[in-house]
């Protein structure tokens, strides 16, 4: 089965190009250096599993153990997702639990 960048290029080579370009500016242009090249792989790993990419999530899990990036770390990582993704099903649920507390419970 091929991966997504793979079909991407295969249907859409320019944005593959460009996709890849742009990977490229963040990790190795030197203006953008500010967030060490580690941190940047474990919020790809948090913002993969937030967006619910099993397959994105994977991809950075290997890159980032490829790259020395411990297990704990990792799993820190996720956690993180984790949380983050709790929090914004809290505030998604705001107004609907808003509208509950106004109505009066059936019988």
């Amino acid at each position: 089965m091929k991966t997504p960048i793979a079909l991407l290029k295969e249907f859409a080579p320019e944005f593959e190009k460009n996709q890849m370009e742009e990977k490229s500016l963040l990790f190795d242009h030197p203006d953008y250096q500010a967030i060490p090249a580690k941190y940047k792989v474990l919020i790809g790993i948090a913002a993969a599993a937030t967006a619910g990419s099993n397959t994105c999530t994977i991809m950075w899990v290997k890159m980032a153990r490829y790259q020395g990036i411990s297990k704990k770390e990792i799993t820190e990582a996720l956690m993180v997702a984790r949380y983050m993704k709790q929090a914004t099903v809290n505030d998604t649920a705001n107004d609907a639990f808003s509208f509950l507390s106004t109505e009066p419970e059936s019988t």
